[in-house]
């Protein structure tokens, strides 16, 4: 896999991404398909592809049917799902411990259950740990949108890290090119500062994990342009 899509989807959990594709000719020509005069094209080839890399995941899943699972996804979607599950095995553990390893009959089924004796407390600690890591994207009904914008606000803070600012404007004019869509209101310069706005209010965790996925990303491709004249604050 291209080394930008493995860092860029490791904050995801890491393994192998189905979107295995070579990135440069795309990259090449969405950025000469935006104007002149975008601060974007003065990003070096390395960040032109990491940035186009994430705007081209957060195209994919807010296609029409990711639109539908978004919206469809208040309490049955696949990451609400998993997370009732991840629920549950902690309740599964509390239930084997006191019915089974602690049962009526733990003595007669002692020899089959003895090597199994710390499932109880797996079950618990993968709950915690897993489940805590889900909540991260919100509660119940909020989760899978959250988690669709999470490539968003981290090329968008990519961005800033790289250059001093956010260019929100500029960065919707580049995702109209890599997704090949009309520029509409539901991306829009001030679209995508709302959204990072409202995240870091209302999901500080969750923001702040994003910001060091955008860090990852920032210090896996060359220097900053000696040119940009901002800083950004890290």
């Amino acid at each position: 896999m291209d080394k930008t899509l493995t860092v860029l989807l490791s904050g995801l959990g890491g393994g192998q991404s189905p979107m295995v594709v070579n990135l440069v000719g795309p990259t090449a020509q969405a950025f000469r398909d935006i104007a002149a005069g975008n601060p974007l094209r003065k990003l070096s080839e390395p960040d032109q592809k990491l940035l186009y890399s994430m705007l081209k995941v957060y195209a994919a899943v807010t296609t029409e049917d990711g639109k539908k699972r978004s919206k469809r996804g208040s309490k049955d979607g696949l990451l609400e799902k998993e997370a009732k599950l991840v629920a549950d095995a902690a309740k599964l553990g509390s239930k084997l411990e006191s019915e089974v390893f602690q049962g009526p009959n733990s003595d007669v089924l002692f020899p089959y259950i003895s090597s199994f004796s710390d499932l109880p407390r797996q079950l618990t600690e993968f709950s915690k740990v897993v489940g805590g890591m889900l909540d991260l994207f919100g509660k119940r009904g909020h989760k899978e949108g959250n988690l669709y914008g999470f490539f968003l606000i981290v090329a968008s803070e990519f961005v800033r890290l790289k250059t001093g600012q956010h260019y929100d404007e500029h960065l919707a004019e580049l995702y109209q090119a890599v997704s090949e869509r009309s520029l509409t209101e539901d991306l829009s310069g001030d679209a995508i500062r709302k959204r990072r706005e409202y995240l870091k209010k209302n999901y500080p965790d969750l923001y702040s994990w994003m910001l060091e996925r955008a860090r990852t990303a920032d210090e896996s491709t060359a220097p900053r342009d000696p040119s940009w004249t901002e800083v950004a604050s890290r």
